[in-house]
């Protein structure tokens, strides 16, 4: 009879709480200037991640408001031009 395969499953063991110690830790070292060094297992980290994104969001937002005010502002001229086009060509 041939033999049962087994599976070797080891389990990783995450401990969420542990993660935002670590993270906490890290930052409040930042703040006061302690450390340079890095998280350990993370050699691309730069800074607050998270702090860069809302920058980088916030300007998108105010960007983006910019650009719809201005196209708002472009068809009304366009419109009001068009209708005063209009009027000349009915009225005259």
């Amino acid at each position: 009879m041939p033999k049962i395969k087994q599976f070797h499953y080891k389990p990783r063991y995450y401990d969420e709480r542990k993660e935002e110690l670590d993270k906490r830790i890290a930052q409040i070292k930042k703040e006061m200037g302690v450390t340079d060094e890095q998280p350990e297992g993370n050699k691309y980290f730069r800074g607050d991640y998270k702090t860069h994104i809302k920058g980088q969001m916030k300007g998108y937002f105010k960007q983006s408001r910019r650009q719809r005010r201005t196209s708002n502002i472009r068809l009304l001229i366009i419109l009001l031009i068009l209708l005063a086009l209009s009027w000349y060509i009915i009225y005259y």
